[in-house]
């Protein structure tokens, strides 16, 4: 997901010696992340897959998509997933749902007391605009106040990966919106400069290190933390009416992950399960929620709270949405529904519409299909 561009000339880039207080919109209050009880990886009943099939038929005759991938983990029960994409094109891109893994890794680093949420950006990047003042977790959050600088109307023009060099020019060149704490913007930015202090730290790239502490070790065969100006030629590219598609291999940190529904499940359900974080950071990543820029979407730690209301009912998820021109994805953690949906698309229909077409069909299923 994107705020709308901005130019150096909508605001008056701002200077600052110190973070300061929080000044935006109220906070969404802390959220319990726990999930409640394991999801077995072993196929949900025949009965309820069957039904899924056919959600699945309907929901992509609505959204017309190039290519869909849908998978459900029930807590208790277990998966199911189906793709359907051009021949051969099995992955799918998450745009900036991939933040999540780049957050675990950030906060594995953090547990390991190699790097502290608190350490100033200065400590491992130099010329970054308030750099002595903006935090780790000012990064994690998106309230740094930094520019971001795939927003640059130069960068728009010609979309190209970003260096950390020219990211730095341009963030120089913009200045900071805010000081850092006092309000909340999304800077995809913010997630590049993690990328270096990643590799400052752990001693390889953000592709390797995401690699190495979460695909290999919970067996995500799928997943692959895509390096700039990689071919990744098994993925469904992004396709949109809307002018040009996004080049998912020069997006950086900002959204690094191609994989399966099924795989992107997986990941959630290791991470809420406190399989890759201590329980108390994966609360941490729940504790401080920041209002979005869409209404009913909050912003934690690399993770997202939305209220979703349908008619009289209003849920709760946890996880993250991706968007970019041609892509759009949604991983969601109902607590009420007991189960994590992930959707990833290609095309111009949003992703969340669709999760929610699945929780619905969950819901209005039998009692004993879903037992």
């Amino acid at each position: 997901m994107a705020a709308p561009p901005v130019v150096a000339e909508d605001y008056k880039p701002v200077s600052c010696a110190a973070r300061q207080d929080y000044q935006g919109q109220p906070l969404h209050a802390a959220i319990d992340p726990t999930l409640a009880g394991t999801i077995p990886d072993a196929p949900l009943p025949p009965a309820v897959a069957a039904d899924l099939d056919r959600s699945f038929a309907a929901m992509r005759n609505a959204a017309k998509p190039e290519a869909m991938g849908i998978a459900v983990g029930r807590i208790g029960e277990g998966m199911w997933s189906h793709s359907e994409g051009p021949m051969g094109k099995q992955r799918l891109w998450w745009a900036s749902a991939g933040k999540t893994f780049v957050a675990v890794v950030v906060l594995q680093l953090v547990e390991e007391g190699k790097l502290s949420l608190d350490d100033r950006a200065s400590r491992w990047i130099k010329d970054v605009p308030n750099g002595d003042s903006v935090t780790v977790r000012d990064l994690l959050a998106h309230s740094s106040g930094l520019f971001s600088a795939n927003e640059d109307l130069r960068v728009h023009a010609r979309p190209h990966y970003l260096a950390p060099d020219e990211t730095l020019a341009i963030l120089r060149r913009h200045g900071a919106m805010f000081c850092p704490g006092a309000n909340w913007r999304y800077s995809n930015s913010g997630y590049d400069l993690l990328a270096v202090i990643v590799g400052a730290v752990d001693g390889r790239p953000l592709a390797e290190a995401i690699e190495a502490r979460i695909v290999r070790p919970l067996g995500l065969s799928s997943v692959m933390a895509v390096r700039p100006g990689q071919a990744v030629p098994d993925v469904a590219p992004p396709v949109t009416a809307k002018g040009a598609a996004t080049d998912f291999s020069i997006v950086g940190a900002g959204g690094p992950i191609v994989g399966t529904p099924a795989d992107m499940v997986r990941f959630w359900s290791a991470l809420l399960g406190g399989k890759l974080l201590r329980p108390a950071t994966v609360t941490g990543m729940f504790e401080r929620l920041y209002p979005m820029f869409d209404p009913g979407t909050f912003y934690g730690l690399g993770a997202m709270v939305l209220e979703v209301g349908d008619g009289g009912r209003q849920d709760l998820w946890l996880g993250h949405a991706g968007g970019a021109p041609g892509a759009n994805a949604m991983l969601a953690y109902s607590p009420t529904d007991r189960a994590i949906v992930a959707v990833a698309l290609t095309g111009d229909a949003p992703a969340a519409a669709v999760a929610n077409g699945v929780f619905k069909a969950l819901r209005q299923m039998p009692a004993d299909k879903v037992r």
